[in-house]
């Protein structure tokens, strides 16, 4: 393809989500000088807005191949609590603060290392189920997904015992409240290591190339030697994994893990994931789309929070730009 159809394509790939991302920050920022409040374009900012968006934004990567494929998890927000209370849990065994008292050895590392692996774990587990049920047993991901979200919300809830799991040492809070440098949030870093191997495999591997072909039609997929039940099975495992990985996140923000947390998450993760450009009938969209779709909702909140606008005014307002964006789409696919 010529430089020329490169720039097009990339043009019609992101072009709209840039200028609808400019025009919010274009907004936000007269809109605050003009109610007389400090500047809403500055690094700080920015990197707050990202910070905020860290686990919805890990969520999203994996969001975004469950829908090219064609399907959908609304489970990812139960397991957010669910991979928080077992991290928690693991880490709350080794006693109370007081017995603490030497928290860099490699006894604490080790048992912070277990609660990590074991909430991944947690997450690869429901996958896999996930996966089992829609491929196996050909129940609708929505359907299956829907059992999930709720067994595993009450799960978590029956491990806790439907309490928070706090009082846990200060190294629990590493992962979700360190700044690299006082500069950038370690989480933040992760959320764009996971979208940068995201787009490596969905856009350079033969597992990326299926995914595709699987949401465009599956039949033809099948008929072509795509290993259509492999796929979709690895596609749930990987949006399940990483779901666990925003819940020890979450957890690590908090200092604590709470069966609470994540409710309503899926709803905002697939909000970013439909903004930025992914078919909801599966087979088209990209990663760094998904990027620009988080980028835009998570202004968008952080936006109206600065000028004032209240928590319902703001559930409005994002369910107008879901819809455009599900219209745009529609525009998109009969053109």
């Amino acid at each position: 393809m010529s430089d020329r159809g490169q720039t097009r394509r990339w043009l019609a790939t992101y072009g709209l989500l840039i200028a609808a991302l400019v025009i919010e920050c274009v907004v936000f920022e007269a809109a605050s000088r003009g109610l007389g409040r400090p500047t809403f374009l500055s690094w700080g900012s920015f990197v707050n807005v990202l910070n905020r968006a860290t686990v919805n934004g890990i969520l999203a990567v994996g969001m975004t191949y469950v829908i090219i494929s064609g399907g959908i998890d609304l489970s990812v927000g139960s397991l957010i609590s669910l991979a928080g209370v077992i991290c928690a849990l693991i880490v709350k065994s080794a006693g109370q603060p007081a017995e603490w008292t030497e928290w860099t050895t490699w006894t604490g590392v080790w048992l912070l290392g277990a609660g990590w692996l074991a909430a991944l774990a947690a997450g690869a587990v429901s996958g896999s189920v996930a996966g089992l049920f829609i491929t196996r047993f050909q129940i609708p991901p929505f359907i299956a997904t829907l059992a999930l979200m709720s067994s595993l919300r009450g799960l978590g809830y029956i491990i806790s015992g439907g309490e928070p799991i706090s009082n846990l040492p200060a190294a629990y809070t590493t992962i979700g409240r360190y700044w690299m440098g006082g500069i950038f949030p370690l989480a933040a870093f992760l959320m764009l290591l996971c979208f940068g191997a995201g787009a490596v495999v969905l856009e350079e591997t033969r597992f990326g190339r299926h995914v595709r072909a699987i949401g465009g039609n599956e039949e033809s997929a099948r008929l072509s030697g795509v290993r259509v039940g492999q796929v979709k099975w690895g596609v749930y495992c990987i949006c399940a994994v990483l779901a666990a990985l925003g819940g020890v996140i979450t957890s690590s923000k908090l200092g604590s893990g709470a069966p609470t947390t994540g409710q309503g998450a899926e709803l905002d993760v697939i909000a970013s994931v439909v903004v930025g450009g992914v078919s909801l009938s599966g087979g088209r969209g990209t990663m760094g789309g998904t990027f620009l779709g988080l980028l835009i909702v998570s202004v968008l909140g952080s936006g109206l929070n600065w000028v004032g606008v209240e928590t319902f005014g703001q559930q409005v307002i994002l369910g107008v730009v879901i819809l455009a964006a599900v219209l745009l789409d529609r525009v998109k696919r009969a053109a």
